[in-house]
């Protein structure tokens, strides 16, 4: 009688806990503080990612095999028309790239972040361009045409190899990219437009495409041979992987041209519908990876553009998206408000406008709110740090500095330059604080903290005011805010302090200002989210050296306060209109062994 030892060749294992790497799928392990056999079984599931910078649909992407690597280009933006911006994946979130040379709408790419090919598409009113632009990973440069300009075509293969097949102005066409021409081959045989493509450029896959149909063709390099066909008739769909193992998702279907969140697996010979659909019914998207790791990211919904983003996964892990849960409200609601705290669970508000300036202030243990003693001073938009038990209030409307001990807030001695609404770091012996209005316009001055009085110290290189601020006296970061009052436009700069001078870093996907400050996240995990304009939840996460997008916030607010670092944020108050007693949680995305217990039922 065969044994699990003689199939699987290990013995059933006595544990007292659970397995916890990826080699544990298939095993099988008794867990003798559960008392349970055990088991890990892959898991097929699409969770939610973090959104593109800016929705848009009809755009351009990668063909690469990667999730964590993946670019989408130009496209339609709803209200503003064709875009050229590029933005760039890296597992995590969306950062800016290069600008297309030409901005379009209903074309396709290929290739990869660093070598990546996009041809054909529309360009405004002009219909069926040729037009083609390669990627170096910064920029993009026009190329030679496309013998056939078309639009609504599909992309496949890599930049000296690519592939364009299909599309309005030849529906049966097929043309070869070597790196500096096209030449034509072989035709498909149902012709069609807004059809998926995938794989390389001698082994190519079709599938779908309007007028809606099944069909799917795979390309040898030379001509193309029907295959098995989709289980769900489709146009605007979206493919990727290889010619032997590709994934079809999303998409229009027939009559009335819906959205669907169907999901099938080809492996060569025929298509399997998965039982993971997309969580968000769309079409018209762009996309990368492979049927085991894929990305959705942009496309066409029933409300319009959408910038949301999708991770398809296929393995023994169970992945959980980055996410904003809600929390205990605040006592009171209030804009313009300051806060501090290290982690989610030890948060403290105070101050603020409800309307007229607030003294109340409460403390957050992860769950609720408890208001405690009130400030000395009624003020709102101070320049704060710090934690819990001992924050400081400096500035602010009117302007009074204060420091909490964890019970009362006593005064304190004033900067030495008045301001408010300008952003914080530190704690309350090694305090920063820079930029900020002064009465109304943006200031470049920084000051230090000792706990007692406050030194002038390195100049911002941009004045600023309604920014935001993380890290420490020494190792600070600036981000956002708003440009002097006579003429204000939002800013995107970054910049990093070293304790004497301050450097310009990257530049933020969001320009925004009056955005949550974060005395606890640093220099090289800074969060940023809220602000306006307009009123927003977007989020964006810094590394030190770029900006990426994470998950929206579920109530969009501005002029709010926050704690925590960037793996475990808190956002409280803001105004949304009106003022805002909201409290809201943040997670990062986090992945675990898909453990099942083994049942006789």
């Amino acid at each position: 009688m065969s044994t699990y030892k003689s199939i699987i060749g290990k013995q059933v294992k006595s544990l007292s806990s659970n397995l916890d790497n990826d080699q544990a799928e298939g095993q099988i392990w008794y867990n003798s503080t559960d008392n349970l056999f055990k088991n890990v079984i892959a898991n097929t599931a699409w969770v939610s990612g973090s959104s593109m910078v800016t929705a848009r649909r009809l755009l351009a992407s990668s063909s690469e095999n990667t999730q964590s690597s993946a670019w989408g280009a130009g496209g339609y933006i709803d209200g503003s028309g064709d875009t050229a911006a590029t933005e760039e994946y890296n597992g995590s979130g969306f950062n800016t790239g290069g600008n297309l040379t030409t901005a379009r709408r209903e074309f396709d790419g290929a290739g990869s972040l660093t070598a990546g090919l996009v041809m054909g598409g529309r360009i405004g009113s002009n219909q069926q361009r040729a037009e083609t632009e390669e990627y170096n990973g910064t920029s993009w440069s026009e190329q030679n045409d496309l013998n056939t300009g078309r639009q609504r075509g599909a992309g496949a293969g890599s930049q000296t190899a690519g592939l364009y097949f299909g599309g309005i102005g030849d529906t049966n066409a097929t043309e070869e990219y070597n790196g500096t021409s096209w030449t034509a081959a072989g035709d498909l045989n149902t012709g069609r437009t807004t059809l998926g493509g995938s794989g390389t450029q001698t082994a190519g896959l079709a599938c779908g495409g309007n007028p809606y149909t099944t069909s799917t063709e795979e390309y040898d390099g030379s001509s193309w041979t029907a295959s098995g066909g989709l289980n769900t008739a489709r146009k605007g769909l979206t493919s990727s992987g290889i010619q032997t193992s590709s994934l079809a998702f999303g998409g229009l279907v027939p009559p009335s041209g819906a959205r669907t969140t169907a999901v099938e697996e080809y492996d060569g010979t025929s298509w399997t519908t998965s039982p993971a659909s997309l969580a968000t019914a769309r079409g018209e998207a762009g996309r990368a990876g492979t049927t085991s790791a894929a990305l959705m990211f942009g496309g066409y919904i029933a409300t319009g553009v959408t910038a949301a983003t999708e991770e398809y996964t296929k393995s023994a892990n169970v992945i959980t998206g980055a996410a904003w849960a809600s929390g205990g409200n605040l006592n009171t609601a209030r804009r313009f408000i300051d806060g501090a705290g290290a982690s989610q669970t030890a948060g403290i508000a105070f101050g603020g406008w409800k309307p007229g300036a607030a003294n109340e202030t409460e403390l957050y243990d992860g769950t609720s709110w408890t208001e405690v003693n009130n400030m000395g001073t009624a003020q709102y938009g101070s320049l704060c740090g710090g934690t819990q038990t001992a924050a400081f209030s400096a500035g602010g409307s009117p302007e009074q500095s204060q420091e909490w001990d964890g019970t009362n807030w006593t005064n304190s001695n004033n900067l030495n330059t008045q301001r408010r609404q300008g952003g914080g770091a530190g704690t309350v012996t090694a305090g920063l604080v820079f930029g900020g209005r002064d009465p109304n316009a943006g200031v470049t001055n920084t000051e230090e903290y000792d706990g007692t009085d406050w030194t002038n110290g390195g100049t911002l290189n941009q004045s600023t005011r309604n920014n935001a601020g993380a890290g420490t006296q020494t190792a600070g970061l600036n981000f956002g805010g708003s440009s002097d009052p006579v003429s204000p436009s939002d800013l995107g700069n970054t910049e990093e302090y070293n304790g004497t001078a301050w450097t310009a870093s990257a530049t933020m996907n969001h320009a925004r200002a009056d955005m949550a400050q974060f005395s606890a996240s640093t220099q090289t995990a800074g969060i940023a989210f809220g602000g306006t304009p307009p009123t927003t939840g977007s989020t964006e996460v810094y590394d030190g050296t770029s900006w990426v997008t994470s998950a929206t916030m579920g109530t969009a607010r501005r002029q709010l306060a926050g704690g925590g670092t960037q793996t475990d944020a808190l956002a409280f108050g803001g105004q949304e209109p009106p003022e805002s007693n909201k409290t809201e949680e943040f997670t990062p995305e986090s992945s675990a062994l898909n453990i099942k217990t083994i049942t006789t039922s």
